[in-house]
């Protein structure tokens, strides 16, 4: 079973070098219905940019299922609103690995609550 704490630890901390260093130099990443983005510098972008709109978060996983080079995950995430509310969001992540970083990441959720008003 792929160890993937590691990797979703490295986010909850919201730093983003330490998160790619988890990624392929040539990974694409899809976050929700956001368009995919690609490479490490494109990745630390994106989630660099959607981190200045939360107050934090952190990723509770529930299950893991190992597919060949695949790890699909459940995760509860919970959202450190900016109004300082939390919220807590379900979510599954399709992560496809080369070696131990991820290559394709596919993150499967509906992010609307911590928004919400």
């Amino acid at each position: 079973m792929r160890d993937v704490k590691p990797i979703f630890d490295a986010i909850d901390s919201q730093n983003a070098d330490d998160f790619v260093a988890h990624l392929t130099e040539d990974v694409t990443f899809r976050f929700g219905n956001a368009e995919p983005v690609h490479g490490r510098a494109a990745v630390a972008e994106a989630v660099n940019g959607f981190w200045g709109t939360i107050g934090g978060l952190t990723h509770h996983v529930l299950n893991t299922w190992d597919v060949a080079d695949t790890t699909i995950c459940q995760i509860d995430v919970e959202y450190k609103r900016l109004d300082g509310n939390t919220v807590v969001t379900p979510n599954a992540d399709i992560l496809v690995f080369d070696g131990d970083l991820v290559k394709n990441w596919q993150i499967y959720i509906d992010v609307a609550p911590v928004y919400a008003p």
